[in-house]
């Protein structure tokens, strides 16, 4: 067995471990790509010039797994904007308004820091950011903690405005190290949704988002020849087992958030940021 590749059948227990390290991080304040990464390549001999094409196809699994736990809600949306949809003065004020905004927001913060990464700072470091964050959410866990519960929002109260702070935050996931999941819900926390709420909006935005990425990713990719090497039947398994535990851990995470106060998980996202910051965790 070669040991710079996935090598299919044989490798049946890498896949499903690296599905299960993509589900449970790519919905937790935890860098996916980081995390899946390091276990691919320092546990599992992978070879650097595969990584991106492993990682497309692990966020494609959880992306088709998000579009398909949220069917509901995205045909529910979908259909509000198709039925007028150059009104925006009707759609600013609702989840379609958000998820717009937010993408627009998550291209002019992230557009620029990739250029930078990728022509001036490659090995731009996430632990200051990390820290800033996480002091960010320990501090409204402080004003949270002060409010009463019913203040909180819910997910239908989203709308534009809520998808500047939160794209904006998003853009900033390019950075190696940074969670996807961690900024927005970081966002979503301070602009006052309970936890449930926070965590349902941003796994509905990863889906245009992680969309939009696989499309430039992808055409980046065969664009210039730096597809890699990994076979193609070894990245449909990687996508069918990061799709399968992503499934499953989108429903439990959504059923454990029900029950946390959101001013202790603003507390524990904080201190889980500050310490991935001081001690250099990505």
């Amino acid at each position: 067995m070669q040991p710079n590749r996935l090598a299919g059948y044989v490798d049946i227990l890498q896949i499903i471990i690296l599905g299960i390290v993509q589900a449970v991080t790519e919905w937790l304040p935890l860098s996916s790509k980081t995390m899946d990464t390091v276990v691919y390549t320092q546990f599992f001999g992978g070879s650097m010039e595969n990584v991106v094409g492993m990682l497309l196809f692990l966020h494609l699994g959880t992306l088709l797994a998000a579009a398909a736990y949220f069917r509901k809600e995205i045909s529910r949306v979908a259909k509000g904007f198709l039925r007028s949809p150059s009104n925006w003065a009707e759609h600013k004020r609702t989840e379609a308004g958000f998820l717009i905004v937010a993408l627009v927001m998550t291209g002019v913060v992230g557009a620029p820091i990739l250029a930078i990464e990728v022509f001036l700072l490659p090995g731009l470091d996430a632990s200051a950011l990390f820290m800033l964050m996480g002091a960010g959410l320990v501090a409204t866990g402080f004003l949270l903690s002060s409010q009463r519960k019913n203040r909180f929002r819910s997910a239908l109260s989203a709308a534009a405005e809520d998808g500047i702070l939160t794209g904006a935050l998003q853009g900033l996931s390019v950075i190696p190290g940074v969670s996807r999941a961690g900024c927005t819900t970081t966002a979503l926390i301070f602009s006052g949704f309970d936890a449930e709420s926070a965590f349902h909006l941003s796994f509905l935005l990863s889906i245009p988002t992680v969309l939009a990425a696989e499309i430039v990713l992808w055409g980046y990719q065969f664009a210039t020849g730096a597809a890699g090497n990994l076979p193609l039947l070894d990245g449909l398994m990687l996508a069918a087992s990061s799709f399968f535990f992503g499934y499953l851990t989108i429903g439990a995470l959504l059923k454990f958030a029900k029950d946390i106060n959101v001013s202790s998980l603003a507390f524990l996202f904080g201190i889980m940021m500050l310490a991935f910051g001081l001690f250099g965790i990505g």
